[in-house]
């Protein structure tokens, strides 16, 4: 990547979503920020969720150069406004856009008047350790999020992000994470890895393998001598009894697998996750009354998927929650990512009909940003279902009698499949206003124990 011209530098996080109770380290943001430190600039950093527009504001007049990242999606919208904002405050500022929209569609994003340079590349700056007196709050008031690898490296067809798989260095790992709870003192962590476990990886001396067990003792060691608990994401097959044990006694309490679907057929020939339901089935029985609660992770309403198959996704659903006590479901509509197959299927009108219908493309970032992605009846009926912990972390005490007939409704309509219908706008104003007041909420708390 070309250095940036001037010395001076503000990162803006834009805000990620309207609903979730979930407040991750902006790392899209620190990472950059650490490169851009590294060559001797100063840096700035602002978040969305927590910050005050007159501090960005007065970052934006002093500043040579604004940066800010975004994934495809609200972001995008969110990211589009910061940006227009950085060329109304100071007109002769260089704007940058990075992120996974910017890869996936970089032409799209030098289209935009207020965009000056893309970043393609698929990393920047995770190599450095991010964590300074400038970014130390950003890990202070928001939930821990780190990572132990880069990349996933299989053809699901419904995802764009391919890429090598590289782990972080155990020692790298266990030094950074003990500086930063030295000082923070987080009691959990989320690690973002798209794969924690998958084990291979190339490099200039060759191909390396390693064990993934072992790697997760590993991992598991430091969280135990942190005292810390951990969550992350890892694949079905991997969940092997000896798998399951090695996260148990490493502090792991919580971790996605991405089942996607509930059809053999659909899984293997369209999707192409690479096994079957039988992996998925064998993992809700190996980690059943491990401590470990999973989130399993479906899409539905995708290109060429039937009704038939739909519902076979619907009744695995019923059988996980049945056959694992602590599990919970995400259950999304299909989001036509550019750069995956499905995506292309989709625009083209192939594999169309049985409630998937063809996609219009938007042609810039507020368009993205206006898509309701994923967001559907189903989106939040299995929510409400099951993500019981999201629902919780958004209505503490009495107000959860806001949302509670939603949730009522919502176990009524799965339980009968009606799951065309539900008043999706209702509960996300409700949703989004708890989220904003509780952001508001850390935000002040922050701002009282930094006077």
């Amino acid at each position: 990547m070309n250095e940036l011209n001037g010395n001076t530098v503000t990162l803006a996080y834009p805000l990620p979503t309207r609903d979730s109770p979930v407040k991750l380290t902006p790392l899209s943001i620190l990472y950059p920020g650490a490169m851009w430190e590294a060559q001797g600039k100063t840096v700035f950093y602002w978040d969305e969720r927590f910050d005050d527009p007159d501090q960005l504001d007065e970052w934006i007049l002093r500043s040579t150069d604004f940066a800010t990242s975004a994934f495809t999606g609200y972001q995008c919208g969110q990211a589009a406004k910061l940006l227009k904002r950085a060329k109304r405050m100071n007109p002769a500022i260089t704007t940058h856009l990075g992120g996974y929209h910017a890869r996936l569609l970089p032409e799209q994003c030098r289209q935009e008047p207020y965009v000056d340079e893309v970043w393609t590349e698929r990393s920047y700056g995770e190599h450095l350790f991010p964590y300074n007196d400038r970014t130390r709050h950003h890990f202070s008031r928001t939930d821990m999020q780190y990572y132990t690898s880069r990349g996933c490296p299989f053809p699901c067809t419904f995802c764009a992000l391919r890429s090598p798989w590289e782990p972080k260095p155990i020692g790298d790992l266990e030094r950074e994470l003990k500086t930063i709870h030295a000082d923070v003192g987080f009691r959990e962590i989320s690690f973002s890895d798209p794969n924690i476990g998958f084990g291979v990886w190339k490099d200039d001396l060759g191909t390396h393998r390693m064990n993934r067990v072992e790697r997760m003792r590993d991992i598991g060691r430091i969280m135990r001598d942190l005292k810390v608990r951990w969550d992350g994401n890892i694949r079905s097959p991997y969940l092997t009894p000896e798998m399951v044990e090695a996260l148990a006694e490493g502090n792991c309490y919580s971790l996605e697998i991405g089942c996607e679907s509930g059809d053999d057929h659909y899984l293997r020939k369209v999707i192409k996750k690479g096994h079957g339901v039988d992996a998925i089935r064998q993992a809700a029985r190996n980690v059943r009354g491990s401590g470990i609660s999973i989130m399993y992770s479906f899409l539905a309403y995708a290109p060429w998927e039937t009704e038939e198959q739909r519902r076979n996704t619907y009744d695995l659903i019923d059988w996980i929650v049945d056959t694992d006590p602590k599990a919970r479901v995400s259950l999304y509509r299909f989001a036509p990512y550019p750069g995956s197959p499905l995506y292309d299927d989709a625009v083209a009108g192939r594999g169309t009909g049985y409630g998937c219908e063809q996609f219009v493309p938007p042609r810039n970032m507020e368009e993205w940003g206006r898509l309701r992605l994923m967001v559907s009846p189903i989106y939040w009926i299995a929510g409400l279902c099951f993500r019981a912990d999201n629902t919780r972390a958004n209505f503490h005490g009495d107000d959860y009698k806001l949302i509670e007939p939603y949730v009522e409704l919502a176990k009524r309509k799965w339980a009968a499949r009606d799951l065309e219908e539900f008043p999706c706008e209702e509960v996300e104003r409700l949703v989004q206003g708890q989220v904003f007041k509780a952001n508001a909420k850390v935000a002040q708390s922050f701002q009282v124990a930094g006077a």
